[in-house]
């Protein structure tokens, strides 16, 4: 019986069976040869150029594996300087875009390797086009031995060994030593559209100037065949395209009429049919359409998740491809260092998205990733004295917390509860209640109340008289703005000064001048807007309102003012006393940091009586004093949320502060 070796050579011997190296399906389409449509068909170059492109953009880097199994960056060895210029004529990226193209179009493409005195790696690549191809020579069922090109320029023919190149192709099942072209499964999508391109450029050059036919009455004297052809050989060439009269009206004899008809493409689906041939293209070469075509449909977030899996689940298998070909058998041909391999550089593509790259690092890594002089080479910038240290800030905590970013410290949670309560134990922890007093709260309600009935006595007595103008704008933010400053200060002050007083530094109330100025501005700003909406929407109201016991518009204006001094104000002032109480809070803790101090503060959220649900759920959750609570709020009350969570709001805020 012969043995293994020899039944396994039996099986691939060259002499036994006949092995087609080749397509194993056409790539023509009605004559028309891959090159020739991706020249022509407009949807199947969009995507070839859009996954080419996509695939030449990474930077093919190499890296050397150290003995501790870490890695480093190769840039000075033959593969690298081969790489970085595989030959004088193309820089890295046409390379790979070249050699994708090939790919994609005939699923088959071959690299040969050269020398070259003149380059730094001593070597150089070139693609050779698949057109060149004229014949290969099997050595077994899995690929040729030889191959024989010659250029599209009638050169002469070319034997390339085995030795000399690599080879890049699909799998055709049923025959390992051949390969397949996306074309091929497009052949009737492609044949299509050639055929409703040719059939639109005939429709223009023949009748597309004017849809329409000629009728000639018949109770006139009859044509015989040599005047009707003088007849039609003379429109066309003065009405027809091209013609000395293209365009303009025809003056017609024998009471002959022109009746205009039209084809509609839209009853022949001609756009669905482009639609349908796109989503056709995409599938074949395993794309979104939506990443090439703009999509009616397409939000922002299902771009961001398209462009995600583009290198994930689009172009994941022909890069991990192009990485096994190019380790598995370029660099042995070229003499490569064991451990030396290639691989692409995927994070070239995030840095279109510099948060989302700095965010995946950073989680990465639990801590700060880059010192100061690395982040200033990054920009261009000289080093600085010092700044080759990493820079950790006060709120990580290692083995607390996973990352600077994971800042929130939920006491649901399991892991973070303990590590809280267990620091919490060992150290002193003086708490503080966020929370306006009554005297406050009494303040600024009666700030607004004063400020809407002085508002309400200079615009009724305008309305009455139907004055062309009854609202100034900024005369009424000034004044509101005036108001408010005060007490917002006063506010914050207080709060401010007890924070510090438990952190032990001091609060300096000029500091906060410049911000409260502007705080206010913008909150008077926003309470004026509201009031001129809800004024000009009860006018309107009582304008349509056709009833006999209809409000004049001053009676309507009169009734909004009496709910904005009433509980309106009482909401107003408390959203203002909470959210000064709570910055004011904040501020402390600022400004003790850059004072030196290296005390935790944390935040937790209280639920007042019968809070919203989401507020319910929100109780007992704490953050760093400097991060907004997980519905985005800084405190209760924070008007940066949708009213709806926001108004009338009666949770509280409990300060933390864990001694160093």
């Amino acid at each position: 019986m012969p043995s293994i070796v020899e039944r396994w050579r039996n099986m691939f011997r060259p002499t036994i069976v006949q092995y087609n190296f080749g397509p194993d399906a056409p790539t023509h389409v009605l004559n028309y040869t891959a090159r020739e449509l991706y020249n022509t068909q407009d949807n199947l170059a969009a995507v070839v150029n859009f996954l080419a492109n996509s695939i030449a953009q990474l930077p093919l880097k190499v890296y050397r594996r150290t003995e501790d199994d870490g890695r480093e960056r190769d840039r000075t060895s033959k593969a690298a300087l081969l790489l970085w210029r595989p030959n004088e004529d193309q820089t890295e990226y046409e390379f790979i875009r070249g050699l994708a193209i090939e790919l994609l179009l005939f699923g088959c493409v071959y690299v040969w390797k050269l020398p070259d005195t003149k380059s730094e790696s001593g070597l150089q690549l070139r693609i050779i086009p698949t057109d060149w191809i004229t014949s290969t020579e099997k050595a077994n069922s899995y690929g040729p031995n030889k191959i024989y090109a010659i250029t599209g320029e009638g050169g002469g023919q070319i034997e390339i060994p085995r030795e000399e190149f690599i080879r890049f192709c699909t799998y055709s099942p049923g025959n390992p030593g051949g390969y397949v072209s996306p074309i091929s499964a497009l052949r009737q999508t492609l044949e299509e559209q050639i055929q409703a391109g040719s059939f639109r450029k005939e429709l223009w050059r023949s009748s597309g100037r004017l849809n329409a036919q000629i009728i000639r009455p018949k109770d006139v004297a009859q044509w015989n065949d040599e005047a009707r052809k003088k007849f039609i050989t003379a429109f066309r060439e003065a009405w027809g395209p091209g013609g000395s009269k293209a365009g303009s009206i025809p003056l017609l004899e024998d009471g002959m009429e022109i009746k205009p008809f039209s084809t509609s493409f839209k009853e022949q689906q001609w756009a669905e049919s482009i639609k349908l041939s796109r989503e056709a293209v995409a599938a074949a070469y395993g794309i979104n359409p939506s990443l090439v075509w703009h999509s009616d449909t397409q939000t922002y977030a299902s771009s961001k998740d398209n462009a995600r899996a583009l290198y994930a689940e689009c172009l994941g298998p022909t890069l991990q491809m192009l990485q096994q070909r190019i380790n598995s058998f370029l660099l042995p041909m070229i003499g490569a260092e064991k451990g030396t391999y290639v691989e692409f550089d995927l994070t070239e593509k995030l840095k279109g998205s510099f948060e989302e790259r700095a965010s995946i690092l950073q989680a990465s890594v639990g801590g700060p990733w880059l010192t100061r002089n690395e982040a200033r080479a990054d920009n261009n910038l000289p080093p600085i004295e010092g700044g080759d240290e990493l820079i950790v800030p006060l709120n990580v905590i290692e083995g607390g917390q996973a990352s600077p970013r994971d800042t929130r410290l939920n006491l649901a949670e399991t892991s973070y509860k303990e590590s809280f309560i267990q620091r919490a134990k060992a150290k002193k922890k003086p708490q503080i209640n966020v929370k306006p007093t009554e005297k406050e709260l009494e303040e600024a309600e009666e700030t607004l109340k004063k400020y809407f009935q002085r508002q309400q006595k200079s615009i009724l007595p305008k309305l009455g008289a139907k004055a062309a103008s009854w609202w100034d704008a900024a005369r009424w933010d000034k004044e509101l703005a005036e108001d408010l400053e005060p007490i917002m200060r006063a506010i914050a002050a207080d709060h401010g000064r007890a924070m510090a007083a438990a952190i032990g530094s001091e609060f300096d109330e000029d500091a906060i001048i410049a911000y409260i100025r502007k705080v206010a501005e913008a909150r008077a700003q926003v309470i004026n807007e509201q009031t001129l909406k809800k004024l000009k929407a009860a006018i309107e109201r009582a304008r349509e309102d056709e009833s006999e016991d209809a409000p004049s518009q001053r009676q309507a204006a009169e009734h909004e003012f009496e709910q904005r001094e009433g509980f309106e104000a009482a909401l107003l002032g408390a959203a203002i006393a909470k959210t000064m109480s709570g910055w004011g809070t904040e501020e402390a803790t600022r400004q003790a940091e850059g004072g030196g101090s290296k005390k935790q503060v944390y935040k937790t959220w209280n639920a007042g009586p019968n809070a919203r649900s989401t507020h319910a759920a929100m109780d007992g959750e704490t953050v760093p004093i400097h991060e907004t609570f997980s519905n985005g709020a800084d405190w209760p009350g924070d008007d940066s949320l949708d009213p709806d969570e926001s108004c009338g709001c009666n949770c509280t805020t409990s300060i933390t502060i864990i001694e160093e």
